[in-house]
């Protein structure tokens, strides 16, 4: 009796640990894209589990901010060795809608120094941000395009039920490849 008990309490061990390693989704309150919007993109054929996420980032940031797979949220697709993270979630009154052009201020490079001090011209001329509304949302668009590996983007519907974290992981010299990734996936994104 004994053993049996050892070995049920080792596969039922095992088996967490397996469906563990199969996880595609994880972050407090997010939900699937697919929820809340469709983008035959970001299809099922290309998106990886956390912790495959996880070994490619590490690829293509060497120190990134995440130190394991548990820091990791969202739902992540490998697209032409381009890393693709999303965060969706409801906009509730815990999880507001967000001003757009209060965030992209609040986020400039010009805003980013010292009273007193100029600001760094190679920093303010190395980053893009836009605002622009596509299909049945608006959307703020906003990274440093050769200092950093990642690429942001902000969605948010015109129906106020929905708002998506977007972030495209990339080598630095390939800013324009994930550009061109960002605006391929909100032309095919549609909420629902």
């Amino acid at each position: 009796m004994m053993n049996k008990n050892i070995i049920l309490i080792l596969m039922c061990f095992l088996g967490f640990q397996n469906s563990n390693a199969q996880t595609y989704l994880q972050g407090y309150n997010v939900i699937l894209l697919s929820e809340a919007a469709t983008c035959d993109l970001l299809s099922q054929s290309k998106r990886l589990t956390i912790d495959q996420a996880f070994t490619k980032l590490k690829q293509i940031d060497p120190d990134p901010l995440e130190k394991s797979s548990k820091d990791m949220n969202g739902e992540f697709w490998l697209i032409d060795d381009m890393l693709v993270n999303i965060i969706t979630r409801k906009i509730t009154s815990e999880n507001k809608k967000v001003d757009l052009y209060d965030r992209q201020k609040a986020y400039a490079p010009e805003i980013l120094y010292r009273k007193g001090t100029q600001p760094d011209r190679a920093r303010t001329n190395d980053y893009f941000s836009e605002i622009k509304s596509v299909n049945n949302f608006d959307v703020l668009v906003d990274y440093y395009k050769t200092r950093s590996f990642d690429k942001n983007f902000l969605i948010q519907d015109k129906k106020g039920k929905f708002k998506v974290i977007g972030t495209i992981y990339v080598k630095k010299q390939d800013a324009t490849k994930a550009h061109t990734l960002i605006n391929t996936i909100l032309n095919k994104l549609s909420f629902k």
